[in-house]
């Protein structure tokens, strides 16, 4: 073989020759794998700087008005607007304050509601063989929550598994107005003749449990130019048991529980 020859296949063989180097060496290798490892984890990460989570979110909610002790098994709430749950439409902001290295962002969360009620209207007493008026009455719920949210995005940022664990805890409060045709509903006690203004607020604990998928393994080139335009890091689709105490925490004498437990799903937003 001729030394241009020689010379040709020496180099030909030469990236071979290096690959087999570097893995053949322990300690190149396992700086090897390290980087290829944080090259994995970074195929899921976005580049605009992550602070904030924003939810929108809908619940199919029957508030826990019946369950007071105080009514004795009786259940006013049932008899005017029936026992099926209506919509909850609510959205909650979150500051992710604090990101726990390798498990995820800890922060304070604000939320609020409205949900709504209506029914015929009841008589105290009975009419014409009947409790049932031929008015609409109302109920009107505004549901404010402060929280502490922890979400568990370790998977995600990590490893790169689109499944996020989270949990909430705080407190809430919940305005509250029962109207009818003729406006605020006003109720005159027969024996005592004490009349009640049909509003008023409750306060209470709020917790919460979910869960999240990250809509960005969808299409995450789509998921990167989003990002790049909005500064949005990620689209979560979500499923969340809540549970809403609003008792009075022992400080209001007689709340009305507006509060109560239901499923809520929507979509949550981490910029």
């Amino acid at each position: 073989m001729s030394y241009r020859v020689r010379v040709f296949a020496a180099l030909a063989a030469a990236p071979f020759l290096v690959g087999v180097g570097v893995t053949g060496t322990p300690g190149v290798a396992q700086a090897q794998q390290a980087i290829d490892s944080g090259l994995a984890s970074k195929r899921h990460q976005y580049t605009s700087p992550q602070n904030f989570a924003a939810e929108v979110r809908f619940a199919a909610f029957t508030p826990a008005i019946d369950s007071d002790p105080a009514l004795h098994g009786a259940t006013p709430y049932a008899q005017v607007f029936g026992t099926g749950p209506r919509l909850l439409i609510s959205g909650e902001f979150d500051w992710q304050a604090l990101r726990i290295p390798h498990l995820g962002t800890l922060g304070p969360g604000v939320g609020v509601g409205f949900t709504e009620a209506s029914g015929n209207a009841m008589f105290a007493m009975e009419h014409n063989g009947t409790y049932e008026s031929g008015e609409t009455t109302s109920l009107d719920i505004y549901p404010f929550d402060a929280l502490a949210v922890l979400r568990i995005d370790v998977l995600w940022h990590d490893l790169g598994v689109p499944i996020v664990p989270y949990v909430k805890a705080g407190f809430g409060v919940a305005l509250w107005r029962a109207t009818n045709t003729l406006g605020t509903s006003v109720y005159t006690d027969p024996k005592t003749n004490q009349s009640v203004s049909g509003e008023g607020h409750s306060i209470g604990t709020h917790v919460a449990l979910g869960i999240a998928f990250n809509l960005n393994v969808l299409d995450e080139s789509a998921a990167r130019d989003w990002d790049e335009s909005s500064g949005v890091n990620s689209t979560y689709l979500f499923a969340e048991w809540t549970r809403e105490d609003l008792d009075g925490l022992g400080l209001q004498a007689a709340p009305l529980r507006v509060g109560g437990t239901s499923w809520t799903f929507g979509l949550a937003f981490e910029f």
